[in-house]
């Protein structure tokens, strides 16, 4: 796997989990828009957040039994740590926004 392509890997990742993340924090303290009292912000962009380091880590997975060489293997298994790391940090961070 060449470089580019790591930073393709990584960049589909942290993209969204970036973006998402962000869209998590209010600086607004004030009321919802419509006046409700019931947000399902957080609850959304939480899951969202979970589903994006699952199916990134499922593909880094498929990616390292496909890969013929050793080498592009052995990257694509160190992407999938990257990625199931990335999921543990969101539920750990976020677990309170999933029920």
């Amino acid at each position: 796997m060449k470089t580019k392509m790591v930073t393709v890997w990584l960049a589909a990742l942290a993209i969204p989990v970036v973006t998402l993340t962000g869209a998590q924090i209010d600086t607004t303290s004030g009321p919802s828009i419509g006046g409700g009292g019931y947000d399902l912000g957080p609850f959304l962009y939480s899951w969202l957040l979970v589903i994006v380091a699952v199916v990134w880590s499922l593909s880094a997975v498929a990616a390292a039994l496909l890969y013929r060489d050793r080498r592009s293997s052995m990257q694509a298994l160190m992407l999938t740590a990257i990625g199931v790391i990335t999921l543990a940090l969101v539920l750990l961070f976020y677990s309170q926004n999933l029920s």
